[in-house]
């Protein structure tokens, strides 16, 4: 009897792990996981386009910027004549910036 029993529980214990393990793996085919999964895939595509776009930004933006020459050249000659004025003394003329206080600089969100 012990011998016929032995070759049961040879044959049974098996088929039991295996339809444990078969439980298990069907069990993975959630669809909230599925759901989850393609959720984080979403977020981690939309994180590297950001990323991405932040690299390239950095790129362009470590170049240095020219203006256009007619540009350059006003700059420079109100600059010139700004420095005249303030050798000649003349620096009290100019018109001071409009003072404006932090609250006025600060417009919190309505």
């Amino acid at each position: 009897m012990e011998r016929y029993w032995n070759a049961i529980m040879r044959r049974l214990v098996p088929l039991v792990i295996m339809l444990c393990l078969v439980c298990a793996f069907l069990g993975c085919s959630d669809p909230m996981v599925k759901d989850m999964e393609a959720q984080r895939q979403e977020v981690g595509f939309m994180v590297e386009q950001e990323l991405q776009r932040c690299r390239n930004a950095c790129r362009v933006s470590t170049h240095a910027v020219s203006l256009p020459p007619a540009q350059a050249a006003d700059m420079e000659a109100e600059r010139r004549e700004l420095d005249q004025m303030v050798q000649r003394g003349d620096w009290q003329n100019l018109s001071p910036m409009p003072s404006t206080s932090q609250a006025e600089l600060f417009h919190p969100a309505p």
